[in-house]
């Protein structure tokens, strides 16, 4: 017969294993709130869920079962049942004119949830079970809802990379797959003297010259419409940025793409390779992990890279002096930088 810490032992790992499987169940809660436009309808106020449901066209009842889930999360706030209001701690990320706001990232989220709901599949075929970057590029409201998800990642994590990254003395940047151009414009505000070329393919790009608008930007950007895959740049830059790119690319065409980029460095200039990382044993940490099985599911050749690969990668490419730089431990990005002399 078990002992009692036996026991005890053994509910502790059915409770981990459970909270595992059961993730789902609250990500799928916020998404469909999120979806369906309830934070923003409420806005900073409150509503009823009669309000709510005549705005949404749906049924009161059976909108308050999924407010009723909000509340139990703690993702909406009610006293009576009757009334719902958005938690002020979290307004800042799930209202849409906030400039914190997360709501595209999480939707973004969905799309890999649906993907990794196959991931057994993709695993055993070795081949993709989603065609993202058909999805991302197939429509206008795809594109931007994706390129926006890009910006609200990096908006945060952009004010830290200013801190590490020093562009003093650097007069041009050119970022490859800038996405939103996020990072850029953080730097660009810090460092006046920055002017911005800005490469990715021409529908991005569109939703970058929004984004640009809620920055202090002393220059001019140029942007480049290109599709990195067959486009050549031309031009010298003091410094280049690839960000969170590599991943989707793969092994193969990231270390082209870096012999591409050497001769656009001017001597004297550098290449910075923002990622997240995976540990040299790839057992870590846990959302470079992750990033690598999204990969699998999603591109057909893209997985995550560890900072002792790429170093190698941008040695080959002629790159010298690379230097790894961590940031904070609540930032999952890091960045290696090395140099043309």
């Amino acid at each position: 017969m078990e002992d009692s810490s036996t026991q005890d032992s053994l509910v502790l790992d059915q409770l981990q294993v459970l909270s595992l499987a059961e993730g789902f169940f609250q990500s799928s809660v916020l998404f469909a709130l999120l979806r369906a436009g309830v934070f923003e309808i409420i806005g900073e106020g409150a509503a009823s869920s009669t309000e709510l449901a005549e705005r949404l066209g749906a049924r009161p009842e059976t909108l308050a079962r999924l407010l009723n889930a909000g509340v139990a999360l703690k993702t909406l706030e009610s006293e009576d049942g009757l009334l719902f209001r958005t938690p002020e701690s979290l307004r800042s990320v799930l209202l849409p004119n906030s400039t914190s706001y997360l709501g595209d990232w999480l939707l973004n989220l969905e799309y890999f949830r649906d993907a990794f709901a196959h991931l057994d599949e993709a695993v055993l075929t070795s081949s993709p079970v989603a065609a993202f970057l058909e999805d991302a590029q197939g429509e206008q409201k795809r594109t931007r809802q994706f390129t926006l998800a890009m910006h609200n990642y990096a908006v945060l994590r952009g004010r830290e990379l200013v801190h590490f990254l020093d562009t003093t003395g650097c007069h041009t940047l050119l970022d490859v797959g800038a996405g939103p151009g996020t990072y850029s414009f953080h730097l660009a505000e810090a460092n006046p003297d920055l002017q911005l070329y800005l490469a990715d393919v021409p529908e991005v790009l569109e939703v970058a010259r929004d984004v640009a608008t809620s920055f202090r930007i002393s220059k001019p950007v140029t942007y480049l419409g290109v599709d990195l895959r067959v486009d050549d740049i031309e031009g010298a830059f003091d410094i280049i940025l690839v960000s969170n790119t590599f991943h989707m690319l793969g092994e193969a065409e990231s270390r082209r793409l870096l012999s591409r980029l050497y001769p656009l460095v001017s001597h004297g200039g550098s290449l910075v390779v923002q990622a997240q990382y995976l540990n040299d044993n790839r057992l870590g940490p846990r959302w470079p992990v992750l990033l690598d099985l999204i990969q699998l599911c999603i591109t057909e050749s893209g997985r995550n890279h560890t900072v002792g690969e790429t170093k190698l990668w941008l040695e080959e490419a002629g790159f010298t002096d690379v230097e790894y730089c961590p940031m904070t431990l609540v930032n999952t990005n890091s960045f290696l930088r090395g140099w043309k002399r």
